[in-house]
């Protein structure tokens, strides 16, 4: 049986950060792809979640959870495709000097 103070001990340790997660974008993609059992995806949706906006992407991820999707990997990309439509194209950056009629 453990003692008092091995059962503190292991209580009261912190998980060691993970030093190569540098970003809340970084840090999302991580919590996602162990959710979804998808690790070896990581640039996949660290990419998604970088076009996406870090908030609106951890919303969608919240609403998959919640939801109990069959596929959660294809419903957020598609979740998430979907609110960059609806967002708009962002001008091109040789457009921006350029005149508009």
């Amino acid at each position: 049986m453990d003692s008092m103070k091995d059962l503190m001990r292991k209580r009261s340790a912190k998980p060691k950060p993970n030093k190569h997660l540098h970003s809340p974008a970084h840090v999302l993609a991580d919590e996602i792809t162990a959710a979804f059992g998808e690790r070896k995806l990581f640039a996949r949706y660290l990419g998604v979640i970088l076009r996406t906006g870090e908030p609106k992407a951890r919303a969608i991820f919240r609403t998959i959870q919640q939801d109990g999707a069959k596929e959660p990997g294809k419903l957020f990309m598609f979740l998430c495709s979907k609110s960059q439509t609806e967002k708009g194209a962002a001008p091109d950056a040789a457009d921006a000097g350029a005149p508009k009629p």
